[in-house]
């Protein structure tokens, strides 16, 4: 049987990344209130990593199926899938409310926007505490790490 569980690790470095960098993006725009494309790369930023972050977590469930399993990461896993799945719906009501902005339905004001910006913070703190959780399983219990030879 192929090892599947190797795609969760291929894949949790794109949501990482675009979230990262969308936030980046998105307070350099509220910081310094241009250039105006800094707020179009941001909410894609957005949509593409919390669409990126459920992959992750369907990805994470087929790990979780068919990774070597090492019963001291049991409790550190149950943390890591329950941060993920908080870091993914935060991410998408983030990404709710600034398709509402986007379509007028919620203020664009420069308030606004800066509340979106520092909820992206929080939600961003979630998920690199999601991604502590999934670098301890992997190299403190060294779950879905072959042994040295």
């Amino acid at each position: 049987m192929p090892p599947w569980y190797l795609l969760h690790p291929a894949w949790v470095h794109f949501p990482v990344a675009l979230l990262s960098v969308g936030l980046g993006a998105a307070f350099w725009r509220e910081a310094r209130g241009r250039p105006e494309w800094l707020d179009h790369a941001a909410i894609w930023l957005l949509w593409l990593g919390a669409g990126s972050a459920w992959i992750a977590i369907a990805l994470g469930e087929l790990a979780e199926d068919t990774a070597p399993h090492v019963p001291s990461a049991w409790r550190t896993l149950h943390t890591h899938e329950t941060l993920a799945y908080w870091s993914a719906s935060l991410f998408t009501a983030l990404s709710l409310w600034r398709f509402a902005m986007k379509r007028g339905w919620v203020p664009q004001s420069k308030a606004w926007r800066r509340l979106l910006v520092a909820a992206w913070l929080g939600a961003w703190g979630v998920l690199i505490a999601t991604a502590y959780h999934g670098g301890e399983l992997v190299f403190t219990h060294r779950m879905g790490v072959r042994p040295a030879d």
